[in-house]
């Protein structure tokens, strides 16, 4: 399975656009909370592009015929950078 980049270029303007609204709402001075929900939204796009990269990862060494031990020492090392 190839990673669907165009899915990935979509999260990470989406995410882009959270930063840029975090900045101006700091600058505009609102509050904590709705700066920190924006935050959160930032995170969680990153991190489901974080999840696809690494998906497309783990996929990839199966098709290419890795042993479940060598798959599973792949998806241990992309789940401690999550």
């Amino acid at each position: 399975m190839a990673l669907d980049t165009d899915s990935v270029h979509v999260r990470l303007q989406k995410a882009r656009g959270q930063i840029a609204a975090v900045d101006r709402m700091i600058l505009a001075g609102e509050s904590a909370e709705s700066i920190l929900v924006q935050i959160n939204a930032a995170k969680a796009a990153l991190h489901k592009v974080a999840l696809m990269v690494a998906e497309d990862a783990v996929s990839s060494k199966a098709v290419d015929g890795e042993s479940a031990e060598e798959l599973c020492t792949v998806i241990r090392r992309f789940s401690s950078l999550l």
